[in-house]
């Protein structure tokens, strides 16, 4: 794991993250119920979502302000492909404008939409396909699922501290359906070595946040706990055929 990113406590008690995020939230709403009144389906996702997740619980909410000095950038949505044309009418009605570049380099896949100080970053997905291919639960409302929004996170190649406080802000709180993330990862042995890898960073994570004691070692030891149960899982499922190992200088993952 590489190290972890010095933070200023200073600096989050200037920002009022919980405010940031509520402002963002109540945005991801309004475009949710414009969006669900044409019928068209979305998902939301990211720190804006797990903040929707976790935010009755006020330590999980610390975890989540250690690694963002500069508060929140965008809200991130998943929008099944067969909406995509029906979603980008919706979003300019709502006096968003695109970011031309994008939208004519791979408007089909991706947008990103800017109004005032908010920023929407919109996917047109019917799986998650960033570095690797995670199937979603589209019987949510509004937002991913906690487990989906943990494979969000642990499908990531190349984490970043505040994505391991992400993780542990979603384990804190929530039931993940850890058969779900064994089924895949036996599946798949891409997604096996970076969800391993990110694992093992979590117990890393919160190793290093409990010993510098800026986090109560017992609060998270339910959290180290399913970290562990949970590895100790997908190392001894049994593999699909498709699970195949690739040299150790293999490119496995997908960028995005």
């Amino acid at each position: 794991m590489s190290g972890i990113t010095p933070f200023d406590l200073s600096q989050m008690k200037k920002i009022k993250l919980e405010e940031i995020f509520e402002s963002y939230l109540n945005e991801a709403k309004s475009i949710y119920e414009s969006c669900k009144k044409e019928g068209v389906k979305l998902l939301l996702y990211g720190s804006v979502a797990i903040y929707d997740t976790v935010k009755s619980n006020k330590d999980a909410i610390d975890l989540m302000k250690l690694y963002r000095k500069q508060g929140i950038q965008d809200i991130n949505i998943l929008v099944r492909k067969e909406h995509r044309d029906k979603f980008k009418e919706i979003i300019f009605s709502m006096d968003y404008f695109p970011y031309i570049h994008l939208e004519k380099a791979m408007g089909d896949i991706a947008g990103m939409f800017f109004k005032e100080n908010v920023v929407v970053k919109a996917y047109y997905m019917n799986e998650m396909s960033f570095n690797h291919v995670i199937p979603v639960d589209w019987d949510q409302e509004f937002k991913m699922s906690p487990t989906d929004l943990l494979l969000s996170k642990l499908q990531i190649h190349k984490a970043m501290d505040k994505d391991y406080a992400d993780m542990a802000a979603i384990l804190l709180v929530s039931n993940i359906n850890e058969d779900k993330i064994i089924s895949l990862t036996s599946n798949d042995w891409g997604l096996w070595k970076d969800t391993v890898t990110n694992l093992i960073n979590l117990r890393s994570f919160i190793n290093k946040i409990t010993t510098d004691e800026i986090k109560n070692k017992d609060l998270l030891l339910p959290v180290t706990a399913t970290v562990i149960r949970l590895h100790g899982k997908i190392m001894n499922s049994p593999k699909t055929p498709n699970w195949k190992p690739l040299p150790e200088d293999a490119k496995y993952w997908s960028d995005f």
